[in-house]
This record gives C-alpha cells, structure tokens and sequence, in this order.
C-alpha cells in the first residue's frame, strides 16, 4: 500500500487488528490502488451487527474517539448511533476516522464487500472498496473536488495492468 500520512496508517491497522468487519472506502481506498489522491481522514462503512459495533466501540474508546462536529462537548459515540446507517464524522487521537453505515444509494457492508479486495496492513487483511467501484461513485456527485477525484481514479484505472 502507498503510503499515507503516519498517523492514518497506524489507525487503519490499529482498527484492522480489531477484527472488526469493515470496507475500507474514500481517498484511502483509492491511494491503497496507486491513485495519486491526499487524504486526510480514514472513511470505512462497518458491518452494523451488535457484535461488530461492540469491538467498534471498545477501540473507539481505547483512541479517545469523538464526533468533529462538536468538539467542545466531546461527545462519545453510541451504540445506537453505529447500527443506524448514518456517517459518524470521528476525531480520534490518531486522526479523523469516518464511521458511516451506509454509502451513495444506501450501499452498506454486505452490497460493497463483493466489490472490495484484499489489502494487507501490518498483519492484518483489510477489505478496500475497488477503484472501479469508487469511480463508480463518484460518476453519480456533481460537486468541482468529486469531478477532480473521478478523474484521477480514471486515469489511476487507465494505467493498471490488464
């Protein structure tokens, strides 16, 4: 995998070693396929079962996670919050960490985990959202930073191997 910024690595192996279900999805995901994106922040979609939210939350925990929207009130994530489909917007003290339940047309765990490959970070196997399918995405937003990043993930698409 490319190499992003120190602190994102050591949170998506930190989070890997969990065992938490999750695809990884976003600027990471691309940049783990060889495009040439920055990225700031680690956006996964998880598994929303009770068991994985559990683990999800025992290591959100452990990295001091709260929600970016509201810092001065350092409010935990919940429980409730990570079985529903929504994006929980994280900061956490290895870096911004996105949390969302369900992508572009509800897509959740179980619809783009067909479409991931296999990473290894440290020694752990994280499933990442395929860059066709990431393009994919991004075909159907309309805004100028999406049209950008459409066109690098086609151009990164281009120049793979057949």
């Amino acid at each position: 995998m490319p190499s992003p910024p120190s602190d994102l690595t050591t949170l998506l192996g930190r989070l890997a070693a969990t065992g938490a279900d999750f695809v990884l999805v976003g600027g990471l995901a691309a940049v783990a396929q060889g495009a040439t994106l920055t990225t700031q922040d680690i956006d996964i979609v998880h598994r929303r079962t009770p068991e994985n939210v559990d683990k999800l939350l025992a290591f959100l925990s452990a990295i001091n996670a709260t929600y970016r929207e509201r810092p001065e009130a350092a409010i935990l994530p919940s429980r409730g919050a990570l079985l529903g489909a929504g994006h929980n917007l994280l900061m956490t003290d290895l870096g911004p960490l996105d949390l969302l339940g369900a992508i572009e047309g509800g897509r959740d765990y179980d619809q783009l985990l067909g479409h991931a490959i296999t990473v290894q970070v440290g020694d752990h196997p994280v499933h990442v959202l395929g860059i066709e399918t990431l393009a994919e995405l991004k075909r159907s937003a309309t805004s100028a930073k999406d049209r950008r990043t459409l066109a690098i993930l086609e151009e990164t698409i281009r120049r793979r191997p057949r």
